[in-house]
């Protein structure tokens, strides 16, 4: 009987942490076709630096943001191969002065060629991404 009365206050209790939880943003870009999604916690493009375009130059380079794709790489043996292939500069959506880098890279096994892709926040951190189908109409 002391639980039933209790049962109120748990479920508030409980649903006060389920609530709390942040969902990471959802970031995605077409490219050649394909879509990419990547998944961003907030709390890392708050620990990204910000930039605003024509006001100096990105806070880290393009071959900055390719020795963390590199760094990321080799803790996968199945990416030991990769080959670059493009990288982009891209606007976090509703994040006015937040940018990442869009990396593509290939890896070929038995004449097969699969795409990789890799957002780079501007603090370096690498979020690999993937290729999802696009939604039915």
């Amino acid at each position: 009987m002391m639980f039933l009365r209790s049962l109120p206050l748990l479920v508030l209790l409980f649903s006060g942490k389920v609530l709390a939880y942040e969902f990471p943003i959802e970031v995605f870009e077409y490219v050649d076709g394909a879509r990419v999604v990547a998944f961003i916690e907030e709390r890392d493009i708050d620990k990204s630096l910000h930039w605003t375009p024509f006001e100096g130059s990105p806070p880290l380079s393009i071959a900055d943001a390719l020795a963390s794709i590199q760094k990321s790489l080799a803790a996968d043996p199945g990416l030991a191969n990769a080959a670059f292939t493009e990288i982009e500069l891209k606007r976090i959506p509703h994040h006015e002065m937040h940018w990442h880098y869009l990396v593509e890279m290939t890896t070929e096994t038995g004449g097969d060629r699969k795409y990789h892709y890799f957002v780079v926040l501007m603090n370096g951190k690498v979020i690999q991404a993937m290729v999802r189908p696009e939604p039915l109409k």
